[in-house]
């Protein structure tokens, strides 16, 4: 099925979905922990910022979009769950939905972002005259049919693309058995005994380039760093992989297994550490081991070359005292596959998009 093979219609939100409202305040020093996602304007995670119990003041919603009001405004998720709503979000209800026309519209709704920015906020006044376009069938109304027939399609798809590519991944991987964490000797290192090579790329900006698919690392908490996918400009050579990047305004690291564009030219430019013995296995573990000593950092007090060179790590160790590259490597093998086949079970006995938590 195509989307450019169908004839395409503008359509005001509010003639589509049959109700719309904005979600309710709750600071959070007033939060109670629970098990309600609390729905707010992050783009990611669907946009659940906590886990908390709804109170009588709480504006809660069922299966519906979120759509965000401020912050990453113009994000729009399907919401196949009921959850709390904060005021920094605005609830979109289907009287005919079901979780692939959800799917459709809420991409639909997204493609509206541009009409948004940090100074123009989404508000009951622009959602009066927010318009999306839909598919339509031959009376001219919204193609429903087509909606739902296609994110089927595309979920399969989806779907049979990550099987087979996590089998492919269980195919080259081996279960052993090692000791457990807590019963290894354990010593801690400088990072600059660890790495060759301890520098920052060049002066780089991500508003400079066009996208494109090399990932452009800065100093991110998520997505492995990554801020957007870019095309390199003529003769310019990415960064190479494996390495483990540093955060110097939060000390988040992490192994990149990928060439990229890191972020450099100012204060938060990335901190780029190179070992030979670096490999994308024990790479995930020193990372990890990294972020336990570099997370004192923050934007007051961020990170340097020279600080990040006499930071200490704890690592196990082996019979002599050096760290244990080949207990690492098959330490993250191990979790690798116990997280691969969770994920294969989760696929055989649960539906993509099911209402259940």
């Amino acid at each position: 099925m195509k989307l450019n093979d169908r004839k395409w219609r503008a359509f005001n939100v509010t003639d589509i979905f049959d109700h719309i409202q904005r979600g309710k305040r709750l600071k959070n020093a007033d939060h109670i922990p629970g098990n309600w996602p609390y729905v707010s304007s992050s783009a990611l995670n669907n946009g659940v910022a906590d886990w908390i119990k709804p109170t009588e003041n709480s504006r809660v919603f069922g299966e519906s979009i979120s759509l965000a009001n401020s912050g990453s405004v113009g994000t729009a998720f399907y919401e196949p769950f009921d959850y709390v709503a904060s005021d920094h979000i605005t609830s979109f209800h289907l009287g005919n939905g079901s979780k692939y026309i959800y799917l459709f519209m809420a991409a639909c709704l997204e493609k509206q972002k541009h009409n948004f920015s940090f100074n123009r906020e989404v508000n009951e006044a622009r959602l009066k005259r927010l318009r999306i376009m839909l598919p339509v069938n031959d009376k001219g109304q919204p193609d429903y049919d087509f909606m739902s027939d296609y994110e089927q399609e595309l979920l399969e798809k989806k779907k049979n693309y990550y099987l087979k590519y996590v089998h492919s991944v269980l195919a080259k991987l081996e279960y052993v058995k090692i000791q457990p964490l807590s019963n290894l000797q354990w010593r801690t290192f400088r990072i600059d005994d660890l790495f060759e090579s301890v520098t920052r790329p060049p002066a780089r900006s991500k508003n400079k380039y066009d996208e494109g698919d090399i990932p452009f690392i800065a100093s991110g908490a998520s997505l492995n760093g990554s801020v957007k996918f870019c095309r390199p400009h003529e003769n310019e050579v990415p960064d190479a992989s494996n390495c483990i990047t540093v955060s110097p305004v939060d000390g988040s690291s992490f192994y990149q297994s990928t060439e990229f564009l890191g972020r450099g030219g100012g204060g938060s430019s990335i901190i780029m550490l190179r070992s030979q013995r670096l490999n994308k296995y024990n790479g995930i573990f020193m990372a990890r081991a990294i972020n336990n000593t570099t997370s004192k950092y923050q934007y007051g007090h961020m990170a340097t070359s020279d600080g990040i060179k006499r930071d200490r790590v704890l690592l196990p160790i082996d019979a002599q005292g050096q760290p244990d590259y080949d207990y690492m490597e098959q330490y993250v093998k191990n979790k690798m596959i116990q997280k691969y086949n969770h994920y294969l079970k989760y696929l055989n006995e649960s539906v993509i998009g099911s209402n259940k938590l």
